[in-house]
Order: structure tokens, then sequence, then C-alpha cells
């Protein structure tokens, strides 16, 4: 093969024009393209850093909300807890007085009671002697007679309280 000069310069012009037609068509397009997708690039970087960093404080901002919450939470079982012990206490001291009432009444009742069956038994036993005095009165009563006279008197007795 010959090396022919003529095509060589020819194809060098060729290649020169080519070039220089693709760096004022192509070449310009080329950069545009290439800058605007570094710059889409860059900006979605910082796009993601963006949402990292917010993220990031949005997740900050929910552990504190938790922690707030749970102190709260606490808080409020405290509270509730000592209140419901008073309430308990307070029920307790209410119902030891009801009691202490209750008790007191029914001591005066007792006490009332007591009184008006020893006052009943006494006129009962003055009913009965003044019986049985009558009874010695009117005749002269022995030892056995006289014995006969308090069993009966007794007997009496024993039917009024039934």
């Amino acid at each position: 093969m010959e090396f022919d000069q003529s095509v060589f310069w020819l194809q060098l012009a060729t290649f020169v024009v080519g070039m220089w037609l693709c760096s004022k068509i192509f070449l310009p397009q080329l950069r545009q393209w290439m800058t605007d997708r570094q710059k889409r690039i860059e900006d979605q970087l910082a796009t993601a850093e963006k949402r990292q960093k917010d993220a990031e404080t949005l997740k900050a901002e929910f552990e504190k909300k938790v922690r707030e919450l749970e102190q709260n939470t606490a808080e409020i079982l405290h509270r509730t807890r000592q209140e419901a012990t008073q309430h308990r206490d307070e029920v307790i001291h209410a119902a030891r007085k009801e009691a202490e009432l209750i008790l007191s009444d029914a001591r005066k009742a007792i006490e009332s009671e007591r009184r008006e069956v020893t006052r009943s038994l006494q006129q009962e036993v003055g009913t009965l002697s003044v019986a049985i005095a009558e009874k010695i009165l009117r005749g002269s009563v022995d030892a056995k007679a006289q014995e006969k006279l308090v069993q009966e008197g007794v007997r009496e007795l024993g039917a009024r309280k039934n």
C-alpha cells in the first residue's frame, strides 16, 4: 500500500471540518446536557441532605415529645395514686366515724333497754312483794307456806316476763 499525500490531506481536512462542525453543533448541546445533569445531581444531593436534616430534626422532636409524654404519664399516675390513697383514707375515716356513731347509738339503746328492764323488774318485784306481804298478813304463814309463796312469786314473775 502506498501512501498518497492528497488523500491524506483530504482526509485530514474532512476530519478537521467534521470536528469543527461537531464542536459548533453538538458540543454546546453536550456541554449543556452535562451541565444540566450535574446541576440536577447537585440539587438532588442538596435535597437529600435537607431531607436527612429534616428527618433528624423530626426524630429529635419526636423523641423529645415521647419523653415528655412518658414524664406526663408518670406524673399523672403518681397523682392518681395519691388521690386514690387520699380517697381511700377519707372513706376509711368516714366508715370509722359512722361505725363509732352506730356503736354509740347501740350502747345508748342497750343502756336504755337495760334501764327499762330494770325499772320493769323493780315494779314487778315490788308488786310481787306487796302480793306476798298481803298473803302473809292475811294469815299466819309457817316456813313451808312462806317457801311456797316465794316459789309462786318467782313463777308469776317468770310468767310475766314471757
